[in-house]
């Protein structure tokens, strides 16, 4: 996988099969011994839009390719998994022996770190599936592998100069910096090797030429890390200690919010308690906006953030706490993502304790918004919070985060048939909103923002149908997520995320949610549902408040959110 596709056995290569049965084999590579759904594999090899047959095509392909690797590859729940392990693939073999070099790392064995480390970057011939990067699903997965293999190799060509071995490792190097201007990590390494090699003129020239590039490109100057480089080498400091120490305040002023949705509906009172709460004269240093799958709580970050932007004045940030594949990011990532967005451009701690004390420190006395979306549990979350200063953070997640304390806490549910109808009729046209027909599609699969515009977005594709004919096709579907599949928006999957945060025995009891009536359940009936799971019924039924797959009762009803009900029904059948 690190270079063009190459499947081998021990005879020598072998023929994968065409491009789309590649660009499948890829995707179930890159998320090797995880279940990707079905959805999302028949998106990946058919991105220019699905054929009529896709499904039973890709039966086809996992056919196909199951008589040349084997049976690795089977059907789990909601779509496919590919089993491997590290040996067999040189992607799991590379987090193998980088985790083994950060072991030794913290055991204080720096040689055994350099191999390791070293071990890892070598197995790399070229990008990532570099013959399927023009498939978006997949360039997009393998740029995620792509950044932890240059932090990797940031961390081994970082010791090997200290080793003394910047002879060796300049001229790879030098290339790899070339090929990636912006991260200064490379661009430090490459100046102290030059220096280090007796290069002076080439070291200050290379200073110079990156300087250059981000005032020119990114309108800052170099980070202070740099710049003290900088100033050692014109010093002819000794070139067997340049210090790479961060100081000062840096000149980046992030403005990272996405694009405010214009065509919001509802959520106003939730807007000004949110501004009132992060700016006001009582204000909080932390607000939570909680709800369950598809209720908008990013969107509405989004557009309280761009609210209060300008009470601001270092900047604003916007984190995804999770990876594209739903799975939570780690600390390390995530601090490495906010030091840099504030300005600091240094090695981080390879100990999570130590990279968020660094964080702390560096943004206190600071007046920053930050805006951690889709936390996945309290303990993701509470480490990043800045200990003291001006800063703002709001946190957008699926679960109720009930253990982050002192927070100003929103929840937000489905909006109203009358917003429903506005923010459908905004994609098609008034005239084809008809309240009858919204009230049965309301009724069928619920009115989150998510469910709304994934509707607008099908009624705006199939012109040909009125909002009654989609109405009587949801009613009549075995699937409704499968109806629900329209564009780029992820209804499924958002469900799936949460699903893949719950441990085992939550999520026996979703599966057994797919079994029950319509309408409000009785604690009795969810307790004798949830009778045969390995834990008591009254914790799971806590826990599934919690992450907000099921609603808190209200007069001892317990309310099962649609798309909870019908991603449960799915996984039974």
């Amino acid at each position: 996988m690190l270079g063009p596709l190459d499947v081998r056995d021990g005879a020598g290569a072998v023929d994968p099969g065409p491009y789309k049965q590649r660009v499948l084999l890829g995707v179930l590579l890159l998320r090797a011994n995880m279940v990707v759904p079905v959805d999302q594999l028949v998106q990946a090899v058919w991105p220019e839009g699905l054929p009529r047959t896709a499904r039973k095509n890709l039966q086809v392909y996992v056919s196909a390719l199951r008589k040349i690797i084997g049976d690795r590859i089977h059907h789990a729940s909601y779509g496919y998994v590919l089993d491997a392990v590290p040996d067999e693939v040189d992607a799991l073999r590379f987090d193998t022996l980088a985790n083994s070099g950060y072991a030794a790392y913290h055991s204080g064995n720096l040689h055994e770190t350099r191999k390791l480390l070293g071990e890892a970057v070598a197995l790399w011939r070229d990008e990532v599936l570099a013959d399927l990067a023009g498939n978006p699903v997949i360039a997009a997965e393998a740029d995620q592998l792509g950044q932890r293999y240059l932090a990797v190799y940031e961390d081994w060509v970082d010791l090997e100069i200290d080793a003394g071995r910047h002879l060796a490792v300049l001229g790879p190097l030098a290339r790899l910096a070339r090929r990636h201007p912006f991260r200064e990590r490379l661009t430090a390494a490459t100046i102290t090797a030059l220096y280090r090699a007796g290069r002076r003129r080439e070291a200050l020239a290379t200073y110079e030429v990156h300087r250059q590039l981000i005032a020119r490109e990114l309108g800052i100057a170099p980070s202070l890390v740099l710049q003290q480089l900088y100033q050692s080498m014109l010093a002819d400091a000794s070139n067997r200690s340049l210090t790479l120490a961060p100081a000062g305040r840096g000149r980046v002023r992030p403005a990272q919010l996405p694009r405010d949705v214009p065509d919001l509906v509802g959520r106003a009172d939730q807007v000004d308690d949110l501004v009132g709460a992060l700016t006001g004269p009582e204000s909080s240093d932390v607000a939570v906006i909680t709800g369950a799958v598809g209720t908008g709580k990013t969107a509405l970050a989004v557009r309280v953030g761009h609210r209060v932007a300008e009470a601001f004045e270092d900047g604003q940030v916007f984190v995804s706490l999770r990876v594209p594949d739903g799975r939570p990011k780690a600390t390390r990532d995530v601090v490495t993502e906010l030091m840099r967005a504030t300005g600091l451009d240094v090695p981080v701690p390879r100990d999570d304790g130590e990279a968020l004390a660094v964080w702390r420190s560096w943004i206190a006395d600071r007046a920053f918004l930050v805006i951690l979306d889709s936390a996945v549990s309290e303990r993701q979350v509470r480490g990043l919070l800045p200990g003291k200063g001006r800063n703002r953070t709001v946190v957008t997640s699926s679960h109720r985060l009930s253990g982050l304390e002192s927070v100003h806490r929103v929840e937000v549910g489905e909006i109203s048939e009358e917003e429903a109808g506005e923010l459908v009729g905004r994609a098609v046209g008034p005239g084809r909103v008809l309240g009858s027909a919204l009230r049965r599609i309301i009724g069928r699969c619920g009115s989150t923002p998510l469910v709304v515009r994934a509707v607008a977005a099908k009624l705006d594709s199939l012109r040909h149908l009125s909002m009654v004919d989609y109405a009587d096709r949801l009613e009549s579907a075995q699937s409704v997520l499968c109806e629900l599949v329209a564009g780029g928006t992820p209804v499924r999957e958002r469900v799936a995320r949460v699903y893949s945060d719950l441990a085992p025995p939550q999520r026996q009891a979703v599966r057994a949610l797919g079994g029950l009536p319509g309408g409000p359940v009785g604690a009795a009936e969810l307790a004798e549902a949830f009778a045969a799971l390995p834990e008591p019924a009254t914790r799971i039924i806590d826990r599934l408040v919690e992450a907000n797959i099921v609603g808190a009762p209200d007069a001892a009803h317990y309310a099962v959110p649609a798309l909870v009900r019908h991603f449960a029904a799915d996984l039974a059948r």
